[in-house]
Protein backbone atom coordinates (compact mmCIF):
# COMPACT_ATOMS: atom_id res chain seq x y z
CA UNK A 1 0.00 0.00 0.00
CA UNK A 2 1.35 3.43 -0.98
CA UNK A 3 1.95 5.55 2.16
CA UNK A 4 1.45 8.86 0.31
CA UNK A 5 -1.93 7.81 -1.07
CA UNK A 6 -2.96 6.64 2.39
CA UNK A 7 -1.92 9.95 3.97
CA UNK A 8 -3.99 12.05 1.56
CA UNK A 9 -7.02 9.86 2.10
CA UNK A 10 -6.71 9.89 5.91
CA UNK A 11 -6.68 13.71 5.94
CA UNK A 12 -9.96 13.63 4.04
CA UNK A 13 -11.40 10.99 6.39
CA UNK A 14 -10.49 13.15 9.40
CA UNK A 15 -12.41 16.05 7.87
CA UNK A 16 -15.51 13.89 7.46
CA UNK A 17 -15.25 12.72 11.06
CA UNK A 18 -15.13 16.32 12.29
CA UNK A 19 -18.22 17.27 10.24
CA UNK A 20 -20.14 14.28 11.62
CA UNK A 21 -19.24 15.28 15.19
CA UNK A 22 -20.17 18.91 14.55
CA UNK A 23 -23.50 18.03 12.89
CA UNK A 24 -24.50 15.72 15.75
CA UNK A 25 -24.82 18.79 17.99
CA UNK A 26 -27.64 20.05 15.73
CA UNK A 27 -29.49 16.75 15.33
CA UNK A 28 -31.93 16.26 18.17
CA UNK A 29 -35.33 15.98 16.48
CA UNK A 30 -36.89 14.05 13.60
CA UNK A 31 -37.27 17.24 11.50
CA UNK A 32 -33.59 18.07 11.98
CA UNK A 33 -32.52 14.49 11.20
CA UNK A 34 -34.40 14.26 7.88
CA UNK A 35 -34.48 17.83 6.47
CA UNK A 36 -32.07 19.82 8.66
CA UNK A 37 -34.91 21.77 10.29
CA UNK A 38 -35.54 23.47 6.90
CA UNK A 39 -32.69 25.89 7.64
CA UNK A 40 -30.14 24.83 5.02
CA UNK A 41 -28.58 27.75 3.03
CA UNK A 42 -29.20 27.58 -0.71
CA UNK A 43 -25.47 27.29 -1.53
CA UNK A 44 -25.15 24.21 0.67
CA UNK A 45 -28.44 22.76 -0.62
CA UNK A 46 -27.41 23.26 -4.27
CA UNK A 47 -23.98 21.67 -3.84
CA UNK A 48 -25.46 18.87 -1.74
CA UNK A 49 -28.11 18.32 -4.41
CA UNK A 50 -25.52 17.83 -7.14
CA UNK A 51 -23.13 15.80 -4.98
CA UNK A 52 -26.06 13.51 -4.17
CA UNK A 53 -27.01 13.33 -7.82
CA UNK A 54 -23.58 12.55 -9.29
CA UNK A 55 -22.44 9.43 -7.53
CA UNK A 56 -19.88 6.77 -8.27
CA UNK A 57 -21.57 6.88 -11.68
CA UNK A 58 -19.86 10.24 -12.32
CA UNK A 59 -16.38 9.24 -11.14
CA UNK A 60 -16.35 5.60 -12.30
CA UNK A 61 -19.40 4.57 -14.34
CA UNK A 62 -19.54 7.52 -16.75
CA UNK A 63 -15.77 7.72 -17.42
CA UNK A 64 -15.92 3.96 -18.02
CA UNK A 65 -18.70 4.52 -20.56
CA UNK A 66 -16.67 7.25 -22.30
CA UNK A 67 -13.66 4.90 -22.27
CA UNK A 68 -15.70 2.24 -24.10
CA UNK A 69 -18.04 4.32 -26.31
CA UNK A 70 -15.97 7.41 -27.08
CA UNK A 71 -17.54 10.70 -28.20
CA UNK A 72 -21.07 9.27 -28.35
CA UNK A 73 -21.13 8.97 -24.55
CA UNK A 74 -21.27 12.76 -24.35
CA UNK A 75 -25.04 12.54 -24.96
CA UNK A 76 -25.35 11.26 -21.40
CA UNK A 77 -23.80 14.50 -20.15
CA UNK A 78 -26.31 16.49 -22.20
CA UNK A 79 -29.18 14.50 -20.66
CA UNK A 80 -27.83 15.06 -17.14
CA UNK A 81 -27.34 18.80 -17.68
CA UNK A 82 -30.87 19.39 -18.93
CA UNK A 83 -32.22 17.04 -16.26
CA UNK A 84 -30.62 19.29 -13.65
CA UNK A 85 -32.29 22.35 -15.20
CA UNK A 86 -35.64 20.52 -15.34
CA UNK A 87 -35.42 19.75 -11.62
CA UNK A 88 -34.89 23.39 -10.69
CA UNK A 89 -37.63 24.62 -13.03
CA UNK A 90 -40.31 21.93 -12.63
CA UNK A 91 -39.77 20.47 -9.16
CA UNK A 92 -37.66 22.54 -6.74
CA UNK A 93 -39.53 25.79 -5.94
CA UNK A 94 -43.05 24.34 -6.02
CA UNK A 95 -42.10 21.28 -3.98
CA UNK A 96 -40.49 23.48 -1.31
CA UNK A 97 -43.63 25.64 -1.14
CA UNK A 98 -45.97 22.67 -0.89
CA UNK A 99 -43.70 20.88 1.59
CA UNK A 100 -43.67 23.96 3.80
CA UNK A 101 -47.44 24.28 3.66
CA UNK A 102 -48.08 20.62 4.49
CA UNK A 103 -45.15 20.39 6.96
CA UNK A 104 -43.90 17.50 4.81
CA UNK A 105 -40.53 16.02 5.77
CA UNK A 106 -40.36 13.27 3.12
CA UNK A 107 -41.62 12.81 -0.44
CA UNK A 108 -44.32 10.34 0.74
CA UNK A 109 -45.44 12.98 3.29
CA UNK A 110 -45.93 15.45 0.47
CA UNK A 111 -47.70 13.04 -1.90
CA UNK A 112 -50.12 11.83 0.76
CA UNK A 113 -51.05 15.39 1.77
CA UNK A 114 -51.18 16.79 -1.78
CA UNK A 115 -53.43 13.99 -3.07
CA UNK A 116 -55.39 13.78 0.20
CA UNK A 117 -54.95 10.03 0.44
CA UNK A 118 -56.52 8.56 3.57
CA UNK A 119 -55.99 4.95 2.46
CA UNK A 120 -52.21 4.96 3.21
CA UNK A 121 -51.69 3.24 -0.18
CA UNK A 122 -49.58 6.07 -1.60
CA UNK A 123 -47.35 6.00 1.46
CA UNK A 124 -47.02 2.20 1.27
CA UNK A 125 -46.25 2.28 -2.47
CA UNK A 126 -43.74 5.09 -1.91
CA UNK A 127 -42.00 3.14 0.83
CA UNK A 128 -41.79 0.02 -1.36
CA UNK A 129 -40.38 1.94 -4.34
CA UNK A 130 -37.78 3.61 -2.11
CA UNK A 131 -36.77 0.46 -0.25
CA UNK A 132 -36.38 -1.67 -3.39
CA UNK A 133 -34.65 0.77 -5.72
CA UNK A 134 -32.80 2.87 -3.18
CA UNK A 135 -31.21 -0.22 -1.67
CA UNK A 136 -30.10 -1.22 -5.16
CA UNK A 137 -28.73 2.30 -5.66
CA UNK A 138 -26.82 2.11 -2.38
CA UNK A 139 -25.34 -1.21 -3.49
CA UNK A 140 -24.06 0.48 -6.67
CA UNK A 141 -22.30 3.11 -4.56
CA UNK A 142 -20.73 0.46 -2.36
CA UNK A 143 -19.45 -1.29 -5.50
CA UNK A 144 -17.98 2.00 -6.72
CA UNK A 145 -16.25 2.51 -3.40
CA UNK A 146 -14.87 -1.02 -3.53
CA UNK A 147 -13.38 -0.49 -6.99
CA UNK A 148 -11.81 2.80 -5.92
CA UNK A 149 -10.18 1.33 -2.84
CA UNK A 150 -9.01 -1.65 -4.88
CA UNK A 151 -7.30 0.58 -7.45
CA UNK A 152 -5.91 3.10 -4.96
CA UNK A 153 -4.76 0.84 -2.14
CA UNK A 154 -4.26 -2.55 -3.73
CA UNK A 155 -6.92 -4.34 -1.66
CA UNK A 156 -9.60 -6.65 -3.06
CA UNK A 157 -12.84 -5.13 -4.34
CA UNK A 158 -14.86 -6.84 -1.58
CA UNK A 159 -12.53 -5.46 1.09
CA UNK A 160 -12.95 -2.01 -0.44
CA UNK A 161 -16.73 -2.42 -0.36
CA UNK A 162 -16.60 -3.28 3.35
CA UNK A 163 -14.42 -0.22 4.13
CA UNK A 164 -16.87 2.01 2.22
CA UNK A 165 -19.84 0.63 4.15
CA UNK A 166 -18.18 1.17 7.54
CA UNK A 167 -17.10 4.77 6.88
CA UNK A 168 -20.35 5.81 5.26
CA UNK A 169 -22.74 4.24 7.75
CA UNK A 170 -20.84 5.71 10.70
CA UNK A 171 -21.27 9.36 9.79
CA UNK A 172 -24.86 9.02 8.53
CA UNK A 173 -25.87 7.39 11.82
CA UNK A 174 -24.02 10.07 13.75
CA UNK A 175 -25.21 13.28 12.13
CA UNK A 176 -28.30 12.66 10.00
CA UNK A 177 -29.27 15.22 7.36
CA UNK A 178 -27.02 18.00 8.67
CA UNK A 179 -23.96 15.76 8.42
CA UNK A 180 -25.04 14.57 4.97
CA UNK A 181 -25.49 18.10 3.63
CA UNK A 182 -22.23 19.53 4.92
CA UNK A 183 -20.15 16.49 4.01
CA UNK A 184 -21.77 16.75 0.57
CA UNK A 185 -20.54 20.34 0.28
CA UNK A 186 -16.96 19.24 1.02
CA UNK A 187 -17.34 16.25 -1.29
CA UNK A 188 -18.71 18.42 -4.12
CA UNK A 189 -15.55 20.54 -3.93
CA UNK A 190 -13.32 17.45 -3.92
CA UNK A 191 -15.17 16.09 -6.94
CA UNK A 192 -14.90 19.24 -9.03
CA UNK A 193 -11.18 19.63 -8.28
CA UNK A 194 -10.55 16.00 -9.21
CA UNK A 195 -12.39 16.32 -12.51
CA UNK A 196 -10.50 19.48 -13.44
CA UNK A 197 -7.03 18.17 -12.55
CA UNK A 198 -7.16 14.65 -14.01
CA UNK A 199 -8.14 15.52 -17.63
CA UNK A 200 -5.48 18.24 -17.86
CA UNK A 201 -2.80 15.87 -16.57
CA UNK A 202 -3.96 13.29 -19.11
CA UNK A 203 -3.76 15.87 -21.92
CA UNK A 204 -0.20 16.76 -20.90
CA UNK A 205 0.79 13.09 -20.73
CA UNK A 206 -0.65 12.13 -24.13
CA UNK A 207 0.64 15.24 -25.91
CA UNK A 208 -2.57 17.19 -26.55
CA UNK A 209 -6.09 16.55 -27.81
CA UNK A 210 -5.02 16.15 -31.45
CA UNK A 211 -2.62 13.37 -30.51
CA UNK A 212 -5.30 11.66 -28.40
CA UNK A 213 -7.89 11.72 -31.21
CA UNK A 214 -5.28 10.46 -33.66
CA UNK A 215 -4.55 7.43 -31.45
CA UNK A 216 -8.25 6.72 -30.85
CA UNK A 217 -9.06 7.10 -34.57
CA UNK A 218 -6.44 4.53 -35.49
CA UNK A 219 -7.89 2.00 -33.05
CA UNK A 220 -11.64 2.59 -33.57
CA UNK A 221 -12.91 5.50 -35.76
CA UNK A 222 -16.49 5.03 -34.46
CA UNK A 223 -15.35 6.36 -31.07
CA UNK A 224 -14.81 9.77 -32.69
CA UNK A 225 -18.33 9.84 -34.17
CA UNK A 226 -21.01 11.70 -32.14
CA UNK A 227 -23.51 8.91 -32.80
CA UNK A 228 -21.13 5.97 -32.48
CA UNK A 229 -21.06 5.54 -36.25
CA UNK A 230 -24.86 5.29 -36.55
CA UNK A 231 -26.85 7.30 -39.10
CA UNK A 232 -30.48 8.27 -39.70
CA UNK A 233 -33.08 6.88 -37.30
CA UNK A 234 -30.44 4.75 -35.58
CA UNK A 235 -28.44 7.91 -34.75
CA UNK A 236 -31.48 9.51 -33.11
CA UNK A 237 -32.14 6.37 -31.06
CA UNK A 238 -28.46 6.29 -30.08
CA UNK A 239 -28.62 9.87 -28.76
CA UNK A 240 -31.92 9.27 -26.92
CA UNK A 241 -30.48 6.15 -25.33
CA UNK A 242 -27.61 8.05 -23.74
CA UNK A 243 -29.56 11.28 -23.00
CA UNK A 244 -32.49 9.40 -21.42
CA UNK A 245 -31.14 10.17 -17.94
CA UNK A 246 -33.02 13.49 -18.21
CA UNK A 247 -36.43 12.11 -17.13
CA UNK A 248 -34.97 10.40 -14.09
CA UNK A 249 -34.17 13.69 -12.38
CA UNK A 250 -37.85 14.37 -11.74
CA UNK A 251 -38.24 11.35 -9.47
CA UNK A 252 -35.14 10.92 -7.31
CA UNK A 253 -36.13 11.29 -3.61
CA UNK A 254 -32.52 11.73 -2.43
CA UNK A 255 -32.21 14.75 -4.78
CA UNK A 256 -35.61 16.44 -4.42
CA UNK A 257 -35.45 16.19 -0.62
CA UNK A 258 -32.75 18.87 -0.83
CA UNK A 259 -35.32 21.31 -2.21
CA UNK A 260 -37.59 20.65 0.77
CA UNK A 261 -34.82 21.71 3.16
CA UNK A 262 -33.88 25.17 1.87
CA UNK A 263 -34.58 28.33 3.86
CA UNK A 264 -36.24 30.28 1.02
CA UNK A 265 -37.84 28.68 -2.10
CA UNK A 266 -37.20 31.82 -4.18
CA UNK A 267 -33.46 31.13 -4.11
CA UNK A 268 -33.89 27.77 -5.82
CA UNK A 269 -34.30 29.65 -9.10
CA UNK A 270 -31.62 32.25 -8.43
CA UNK A 271 -28.88 31.55 -7.37
CA UNK A 272 -29.59 27.81 -6.95
CA UNK A 273 -29.96 27.03 -10.66
CA UNK A 274 -26.81 29.05 -11.46
CA UNK A 275 -24.68 27.22 -8.87
CA UNK A 276 -25.91 23.79 -9.96
CA UNK A 277 -25.63 24.56 -13.67
CA UNK A 278 -22.00 25.70 -13.45
CA UNK A 279 -20.96 22.81 -11.20
CA UNK A 280 -22.73 20.26 -13.42
CA UNK A 281 -21.10 21.58 -16.59
CA UNK A 282 -17.60 21.37 -15.11
CA UNK A 283 -17.87 17.87 -13.64
CA UNK A 284 -19.56 16.32 -16.69
CA UNK A 285 -16.91 17.80 -18.96
CA UNK A 286 -14.17 16.46 -16.68
CA UNK A 287 -15.67 12.98 -16.27
CA UNK A 288 -16.18 12.55 -20.01
CA UNK A 289 -12.68 13.67 -20.97
CA UNK A 290 -11.10 11.60 -18.22
CA UNK A 291 -12.58 8.45 -19.77
CA UNK A 292 -12.03 9.57 -23.37
CA UNK A 293 -8.37 10.49 -22.80
CA UNK A 294 -7.88 7.47 -20.55
CA UNK A 295 -8.64 5.24 -23.54
CA UNK A 296 -5.99 7.07 -25.59
CA UNK A 297 -3.45 6.64 -22.77
CA UNK A 298 -4.33 2.95 -22.51
CA UNK A 299 -3.90 2.39 -26.26
CA UNK A 300 -0.60 4.29 -26.23
CA UNK A 301 0.74 2.00 -23.49
CA UNK A 302 0.91 4.86 -20.97
CA UNK A 303 -1.77 3.53 -18.62
CA UNK A 304 -2.44 0.11 -17.17
CA UNK A 305 -6.11 -0.39 -16.27
CA UNK A 306 -7.93 -3.71 -15.97
CA UNK A 307 -11.46 -2.30 -15.70
CA UNK A 308 -12.68 0.74 -17.74
CA UNK A 309 -14.68 1.90 -14.72
CA UNK A 310 -11.44 2.22 -12.72
CA UNK A 311 -9.80 4.56 -15.24
CA UNK A 312 -9.80 7.71 -13.04
CA UNK A 313 -8.19 6.14 -9.94
CA UNK A 314 -5.69 4.39 -12.25
CA UNK A 315 -4.83 7.73 -13.89
CA UNK A 316 -4.45 9.40 -10.48
CA UNK A 317 -2.00 6.78 -9.24
CA UNK A 318 -0.09 6.84 -12.54
CA UNK A 319 0.06 10.59 -13.25
CA UNK A 320 0.29 12.25 -9.82
CA UNK A 321 2.54 12.38 -6.76
CA UNK A 322 1.30 9.77 -4.29
CA UNK A 323 0.02 12.27 -1.70
CA UNK A 324 -1.99 14.13 -4.35
CA UNK A 325 -3.31 10.83 -5.71
CA UNK A 326 -4.60 10.21 -2.19
CA UNK A 327 -6.72 13.35 -2.40
CA UNK A 328 -8.01 12.28 -5.84
CA UNK A 329 -8.95 8.89 -4.44
CA UNK A 330 -10.72 10.85 -1.70
CA UNK A 331 -12.52 12.86 -4.40
CA UNK A 332 -13.79 9.64 -5.97
CA UNK A 333 -14.86 8.24 -2.62
CA UNK A 334 -16.55 11.64 -2.07
CA UNK A 335 -18.75 11.06 -5.11
CA UNK A 336 -19.68 7.61 -3.87
CA UNK A 337 -20.44 8.69 -0.33
CA UNK A 338 -22.22 11.94 -1.20
CA UNK A 339 -24.90 9.92 -2.98
CA UNK A 340 -25.00 6.84 -0.77
CA UNK A 341 -25.38 8.87 2.44
CA UNK A 342 -28.46 10.64 1.05
CA UNK A 343 -29.88 7.36 -0.20
CA UNK A 344 -29.38 5.69 3.16
CA UNK A 345 -31.18 8.58 4.83
CA UNK A 346 -34.12 8.46 2.40
CA UNK A 347 -34.39 4.66 2.72
CA UNK A 348 -34.35 4.89 6.51
CA UNK A 349 -37.08 7.56 6.45
CA UNK A 350 -39.23 5.30 4.24
CA UNK A 351 -39.01 2.44 6.72
CA UNK A 352 -38.83 4.22 10.08
CA UNK A 353 -41.05 7.22 9.47
CA UNK A 354 -43.34 6.46 6.52
CA UNK A 355 -44.05 2.82 7.31
CA UNK A 356 -43.40 2.19 11.01
CA UNK A 357 -44.68 5.54 12.30
CA UNK A 358 -47.27 6.67 9.73
CA UNK A 359 -48.68 3.40 8.36
CA UNK A 360 -48.49 1.21 11.46
CA UNK A 361 -49.32 4.16 13.71
CA UNK A 362 -46.57 3.53 16.25
CA UNK A 363 -46.31 6.66 18.40
CA UNK A 364 -42.80 7.36 19.64
CA UNK A 365 -40.92 10.36 20.96
CA UNK A 366 -38.82 12.41 18.54
CA UNK A 367 -35.56 11.17 20.01
CA UNK A 368 -36.78 7.57 19.81
CA UNK A 369 -37.70 8.02 16.15
CA UNK A 370 -34.23 9.35 15.38
CA UNK A 371 -32.66 6.35 17.12
CA UNK A 372 -34.90 3.91 15.22
CA UNK A 373 -33.92 5.65 11.98
CA UNK A 374 -30.27 5.12 12.82
CA UNK A 375 -30.84 1.41 13.35
CA UNK A 376 -32.65 1.24 10.00
CA UNK A 377 -29.70 2.97 8.29
CA UNK A 378 -27.43 0.21 9.57
CA UNK A 379 -29.83 -2.52 8.37
CA UNK A 380 -30.21 -0.99 4.90
CA UNK A 381 -26.42 -0.71 4.69
CA UNK A 382 -26.07 -4.42 5.48
CA UNK A 383 -28.56 -5.37 2.74
CA UNK A 384 -26.79 -3.02 0.32
CA UNK A 385 -23.49 -4.65 1.25
CA UNK A 386 -24.86 -8.05 0.33
CA UNK A 387 -26.13 -6.80 -3.06
CA UNK A 388 -22.82 -5.06 -3.75
CA UNK A 389 -20.82 -8.21 -3.09
CA UNK A 390 -23.15 -10.53 -5.02
CA UNK A 391 -24.28 -8.13 -7.81
CA UNK A 392 -23.01 -7.74 -11.40
CA UNK A 393 -20.32 -5.21 -10.42
CA UNK A 394 -20.98 -2.89 -13.40
CA UNK A 395 -21.69 0.51 -11.86
CA UNK A 396 -23.20 2.16 -14.95
CA UNK A 397 -25.72 -0.67 -15.30
CA UNK A 398 -26.52 -0.87 -11.57
CA UNK A 399 -27.15 2.87 -11.32
CA UNK A 400 -29.30 2.90 -14.48
CA UNK A 401 -31.53 0.16 -13.05
CA UNK A 402 -32.03 1.91 -9.69
CA UNK A 403 -32.35 5.36 -11.31
CA UNK A 404 -35.00 4.04 -13.67
CA UNK A 405 -37.09 2.48 -10.91
CA UNK A 406 -37.17 5.72 -8.92
CA UNK A 407 -37.76 7.78 -12.08
CA UNK A 408 -40.86 5.83 -13.09
CA UNK A 409 -42.14 5.38 -9.54
CA UNK A 410 -42.00 9.05 -8.52
CA UNK A 411 -41.25 11.28 -11.53
CA UNK A 412 -44.67 11.32 -13.25
CA UNK A 413 -46.75 11.76 -10.09
CA UNK A 414 -44.41 14.39 -8.61
CA UNK A 415 -44.43 16.47 -11.78
CA UNK A 416 -48.18 16.25 -12.32
CA UNK A 417 -49.02 16.97 -8.68
CA UNK A 418 -46.95 20.14 -8.73
CA UNK A 419 -48.29 21.49 -12.04
CA UNK A 420 -51.79 20.02 -12.56
CA UNK A 421 -54.56 20.76 -10.07
CA UNK A 422 -56.72 17.97 -11.53
CA UNK A 423 -54.50 15.01 -10.55
CA UNK A 424 -56.21 12.60 -8.12
CA UNK A 425 -55.15 10.07 -5.52
CA UNK A 426 -56.61 7.29 -7.66
CA UNK A 427 -54.39 8.36 -10.55
CA UNK A 428 -51.40 8.46 -8.21
CA UNK A 429 -52.09 5.02 -6.72
CA UNK A 430 -52.62 3.30 -10.09
CA UNK A 431 -49.66 5.06 -11.71
CA UNK A 432 -47.24 4.35 -8.86
CA UNK A 433 -48.39 0.73 -8.62
CA UNK A 434 -47.87 0.27 -12.35
CA UNK A 435 -44.47 1.96 -12.16
CA UNK A 436 -43.31 -0.26 -9.30
CA UNK A 437 -44.51 -3.55 -10.79
CA UNK A 438 -43.39 -2.84 -14.36
CA UNK A 439 -39.92 -1.65 -13.34
CA UNK A 440 -39.34 -4.69 -11.15
CA UNK A 441 -40.34 -6.93 -14.06
CA UNK A 442 -38.49 -5.10 -16.84
CA UNK A 443 -35.42 -3.79 -15.00
CA UNK A 444 -34.79 -6.75 -12.74
CA UNK A 445 -35.89 -9.22 -15.45
CA UNK A 446 -37.50 -11.46 -12.84
CA UNK A 447 -39.21 -13.49 -15.56
CA UNK A 448 -36.08 -13.87 -17.67
CA UNK A 449 -36.89 -11.15 -20.20
CA UNK A 450 -36.58 -7.40 -20.32
CA UNK A 451 -38.26 -4.60 -22.28
CA UNK A 452 -36.53 -5.63 -25.54
CA UNK A 453 -37.43 -7.19 -28.88
CA UNK A 454 -37.50 -10.57 -27.08
CA UNK A 455 -40.26 -9.51 -24.66
CA UNK A 456 -43.73 -10.98 -25.30
CA UNK A 457 -46.58 -9.16 -27.03
CA UNK A 458 -46.65 -5.43 -27.55
CA UNK A 459 -43.66 -4.96 -25.22
CA UNK A 460 -41.49 -6.90 -27.66
CA UNK A 461 -42.71 -4.78 -30.59
CA UNK A 462 -41.94 -1.51 -28.79
CA UNK A 463 -38.70 -2.94 -27.43
CA UNK A 464 -37.61 -3.79 -30.96
CA UNK A 465 -38.11 -0.21 -32.06
CA UNK A 466 -36.22 1.24 -29.11
CA UNK A 467 -33.87 -1.58 -28.12
CA UNK A 468 -31.01 0.89 -27.45
CA UNK A 469 -33.18 3.14 -25.25
CA UNK A 470 -33.33 2.32 -21.50
CA UNK A 471 -36.62 0.81 -20.42
CA UNK A 472 -37.27 3.53 -17.84
CA UNK A 473 -37.36 6.29 -20.50
CA UNK A 474 -40.31 4.72 -22.34
CA UNK A 475 -41.95 3.51 -19.14
CA UNK A 476 -41.84 7.04 -17.68
CA UNK A 477 -44.21 8.33 -20.38
CA UNK A 478 -46.47 5.27 -20.15
CA UNK A 479 -46.84 5.89 -16.40
CA UNK A 480 -47.48 9.61 -17.01
CA UNK A 481 -50.28 8.72 -19.45
CA UNK A 482 -51.83 6.22 -17.01
CA UNK A 483 -51.97 8.82 -14.22
CA UNK A 484 -53.57 11.40 -16.54
CA UNK A 485 -56.24 8.96 -17.80
CA UNK A 486 -57.20 7.69 -14.33
CA UNK A 487 -57.25 11.25 -12.95
CA UNK A 488 -59.61 12.38 -15.73
CA UNK A 489 -61.94 9.51 -14.83
CA UNK A 490 -61.97 10.48 -11.13
CA UNK A 491 -62.40 13.73 -9.21
CA UNK A 492 -60.03 15.46 -6.77
CA UNK A 493 -61.34 17.02 -3.50
CA UNK A 494 -62.39 20.66 -3.91
CA UNK A 495 -60.19 21.92 -1.07
CA UNK A 496 -57.08 20.47 -2.73
CA UNK A 497 -57.93 22.14 -6.03
CA UNK A 498 -58.53 25.43 -4.20
CA UNK A 499 -55.20 25.17 -2.38
CA UNK A 500 -53.37 24.61 -5.65
CA UNK A 501 -55.13 27.56 -7.27
CA UNK A 502 -54.36 29.87 -4.35
CA UNK A 503 -50.69 28.97 -4.44
CA UNK A 504 -49.96 28.76 -8.14
CA UNK A 505 -52.73 29.97 -10.44
CA UNK A 506 -52.42 33.53 -11.73
CA UNK A 507 -55.25 35.85 -10.73
CA UNK A 508 -56.23 39.22 -12.25
CA UNK A 509 -54.94 42.24 -10.33
CA UNK A 510 -56.74 45.58 -10.12
CA UNK A 511 -54.69 48.67 -10.88
CA UNK A 512 -53.22 50.37 -7.84
CA UNK A 513 -53.66 47.36 -5.52
CA UNK A 514 -50.51 46.53 -3.57
CA UNK A 515 -51.45 43.79 -1.09
CA UNK A 516 -49.45 40.58 -1.05
CA UNK A 517 -52.39 38.41 -2.14
CA UNK A 518 -53.37 40.69 -5.03
CA UNK A 519 -49.84 41.02 -6.38
CA UNK A 520 -49.28 37.28 -6.32
CA UNK A 521 -49.91 37.11 -10.07
CA UNK A 522 -46.77 39.11 -10.85
CA UNK A 523 -44.45 36.20 -10.29
CA UNK A 524 -45.76 32.77 -9.39
CA UNK A 525 -42.62 31.46 -7.75
CA UNK A 526 -41.31 34.56 -5.99
CA UNK A 527 -44.58 35.97 -4.68
CA UNK A 528 -46.06 32.62 -3.72
CA UNK A 529 -42.89 32.00 -1.75
CA UNK A 530 -43.44 35.33 0.04
CA UNK A 531 -47.03 34.32 0.73
CA UNK A 532 -46.00 30.97 2.21
CA UNK A 533 -43.26 32.51 4.36
CA UNK A 534 -45.49 35.34 5.53
CA UNK A 535 -48.23 32.92 6.55
CA UNK A 536 -45.81 30.84 8.61
CA UNK A 537 -46.02 27.80 6.34
CA UNK A 538 -42.25 27.46 5.97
Amino acid sequence: MNAGVLFGFLVYLGLLAYIGWWANRYTKTEDQYFVGGRKVPVLAAALSDKASDFSGWLMLGYPGSAFKAGLGAFWAAIGCFFGTLADYVLIGPRLRIYAGKFRAITVPDYLEARLKDDTKLIRILSALIIIIFMTAYVAAQFTAGGKTFAEGFGVSVNTGILITVIILTAYVITGGFFAVVWTDVVQALFMVLTLIIVPFLALAKIGGLDRATEIIGQVDPSKLHPFGGATGWAAIIFAIGYASWIVGYLGQPHIVTRYMSVEDPRKLRRPGIFISGIWTTIVLWGAFFAGFLGFALYQAGMLNVSDPERVIPAMAVELMPSWLAGFVIAGIISAVMSTADSQLLVASSAIARDFYHKVLGQELGKKQMVNISRVVVALVAIVGLWFAVSGPGIIYQMVATAWGGLAVGFGPILTLSLWWKRVTKEGGIVGMAYGLISEVIFEAEIYGWAFTKDAPGIWGTIGGWFQDVPVFFINFFITLLIIIIVSLLTKPPEEIVETHEKLFIKVPVEKGKKSLTETRAKSQVENVAEFVLAKGMA
